[in-house]
């Protein structure tokens, strides 16, 4: 029997009490929000907020990138904070309702109230509990509260909302600013939908209306943005035509993504809960030897990462919830018996050299 790993057990007991309280709710609100508007197929996320324009040195993995050089999307990686959630959900309600290259007046309030559809609040799931005395459903409710605001407040620290009644008031409205952290407290970059034109990730309806968004842990979320990102710009071939996989070098993911190893290694959970493919190459061994090794460095490729064909369309509690239960059963991440993978090996196409022939 493989020792018990206590965050796992934590995770799978707060999993259990969001099914068992907001969450149907909270999907099944947003669900209504998008169906409500223009039904975007995907939410667009500007490239600026998840990586770096330029690549920044980082010597050691114990020694990452000062907080201020990382992106925005990788400073908001908390073990307990909803700001990068409560964040990708804004984005999410903007892009239900204006098209692209126009701007988004929020029209929500935090609270909910009589007279507005939805409220923020309302679009958030926490697990919020409360252990003490005194009545519970009011004391979880004031949790909630609590840790929405201080999203917020993290959220106007790093110029991403500005609050319409003055500074430190965003609990009573606020205008969603530009993703890319631009503003400043004295000039703000008002948000816009992201054209064609521009550098964008495509994030899936679904990873907000199946519930993904509040599922997953913010170091998943923000190396599930990484991968969408390397195989939308640094995409490869492989020998089948129909798969595209990608790769992230340490370098990159510590320099341009600000992600440490931890967030690497989610590509385990993220594998196991089906979004993505993690394939081996076809000359390494899964104990990490390789056959026919040469000092040739495109053998020393990384693991490469495909997206899994329909994987946000499933219900994010119920997928997250088996894997965790295995998880804390067996020791190991892994999907289930009858979830066999496309891919056990790939073979990458190389291009072949220039050797100045026509």
């Amino acid at each position: 029997m493989p020792p018990k790993d206590g965050k796992v057990e934590v995770r799978l007991e707060a999993l259990r009490a969001l099914r068992r309280g907001e969450l149907p709710a909270v999907t099944a609100e947003a669900l209504r929000l998008w169906r409500e508007g223009h039904q975007p197929v995907d939410i667009r996320v500007r490239r600026a907020y998840l990586r770096n324009d330029k690549l920044e040195s980082v010597e050691d993995e114990r020694k990452p990138l000062p907080m201020e050089q990382r992106p925005l999307a990788a400073r908001m990686i908390t073990p307990k904070g909803v700001a990068l959630k409560l964040h990708l959900m804004l984005l999410f309600a903007a892009q239900c309702s204006a098209k692209p290259g126009r701007a988004w007046k929020n029209p929500y309030p935090v609270e909910p109230t009589p007279e507005s559809d939805h409220s923020w609040v309302g679009l958030t799931a926490t697990i919020a509990r409360y252990r003490g005395p005194g009545i519970q459903g009011a004391s979880v409710a004031t949790n909630k509260r609590r840790q929405v605001t201080e999203a917020l407040k993290k959220l106007e620290g790093l110029n991403l909302i500005r609050p319409t009644k003055g500074p430190g008031r965003g609990r009573q409205g606020f205008d969603l600013l530009h993703e890319s952290g631009k503003s400043t407290p004295a000039a703000g970059v008002p948000y816009t939908v992201p054209t064609d034109a521009e550098l964008f990730v495509q994030v899936p309806r679904e990873f907000f209306t199946e519930g993904w968004l509040y599922v997953l842990t913010t170091s998943e979320i923000a190396a599930l943005l990484m991968w969408l990102d390397a195989l939308k710009y640094d995409g490869m071939l492989t020998a089948d035509p129909s798969l595209f996989v990608t790769r992230v070098t340490s370098a990159v993911r510590q320099g341009a993504y600000g992600l440490g190893r931890e967030a690497y290694e989610t590509h385990q959970q993220l594998d196991a809960f089906q979004l993505l493919d993690v394939l081996r190459p076809e000359k390494r061994h899964y104990d990490g030897r390789w056959q026919e090794f040469a000092q040739d460095s495109s053998d020393l490729a990384c693991h490469r990462v495909a997206l899994t064909p329909n994987g946000f369309s499933r219900d994010a509690g119920e997928v997250v919830q088996e894997v965790l239960q295995r998880r804390d059963a067996l020791g190991d991440w892994s999907r289930p018996p009858n979830a066999p993978r496309r891919y056990w090996t790939i073979k990458l196409n190389k291009p072949k050299p220039d050797d100045g022939t026509k």
